[in-house]
């Protein structure tokens, strides 16, 4: 890892850069909720991850989009023996790209189209920036940490983080978020508070994975935080206890 010797709020950073420097993140964090760390990525779909990420890419650095992805033709189905050596040989022809199947592709260019038009999507989207990195030394914890937040606005103090979902009613229940995201929205406010000397609000915005592809922007409550912060510092606890 890259150590991080500069302190701050850094815009532009390609996303492999910033996994390369050192510091405590939030992903970190979940996986010492229990005195022995765990790996929580098992669970989830990697087709559902990687539509998560192209759908980030699209809504929040929309010019790298077409570098990074691809569609694949008509009918392409990772499924078979034939199938998949198809897909495999449309992927050698397009290196560096990620293959989307042609439902993926056309699923997220709906997204897209409704993103846009969202009225509180267009109020929160006027100021601010996308990917931002933050990395500061913690005041309480005594450690380096970072973060990689969707959208800030330090002026308006504002925190948008993007989150795809099958089922947005179950996402947005209060219960889903303190179990899921709190630690996640209290970690990135603790960061931005430290850095900029301001307590910004925190919004989710679901997005619906599915047509008509509903869209529901969720501000985080003071319990919410409240919760994450008791999660952050019972991990905080663990990862300190194994060190000794």
């Amino acid at each position: 890892m890259i150590k991080t010797e500069n302190f701050g709020i850094v815009h532009n950073l390609p996303f492999r850069e910033y996994q390369q420097r050192s510091g405590l993140n939030q992903s970190t964090l979940k996986k010492w909720f229990s005195a022995s760390p765990k790996q929580h990525e098992g669970y989830r779909n990697l087709q559902a991850m990687q539509f998560g990420s192209a759908g980030h890419c699209l809504l929040l650095e929309t010019d790298q989009f077409p570098k990074l992805y691809t569609r694949a033709p008509d009918g392409m189905r990772q499924r078979g023996k034939t199938g998949k050596k198809r897909w495999a040989e449309f992927a050698e022809q397009n290196p560096g790209k990620t293959v989307l199947s042609a439902n993926e592709w056309e699923r997220l260019q709906n997204i897209r189209k409704v993103f846009q038009i969202h009225p509180q999507i267009q109020k929160l989207w006027k100021r601010g920036d996308s990917e931002v990195s933050l990395f500061w030394q913690d005041s309480e914890f005594r450690l380096d940490c970072k973060a990689r937040l969707d959208w800030f606005d330090p002026d308006s103090g504002i925190i948008v983080d993007l989150k795809f979902t099958n089922h947005i009613g179950k996402a947005v229940e209060q219960k889903h978020i303190q179990d899921f995201y709190a630690v996640q929205a209290n970690w990135y406010i603790r960061g931005a508070t430290q850095l900029c000397k301001i307590v910004p609000d925190f919004f989710f915005v679901f997005i619906e994975k599915y047509a008509p592809h509903l869209i529901r922007v969720v501000s985080v409550s003071a319990e919410d935080l409240k919760h994450g912060q008791q999660k952050i510092e019972c991990a905080i606890k663990n990862i300190s206890n194994s060190k000794t």
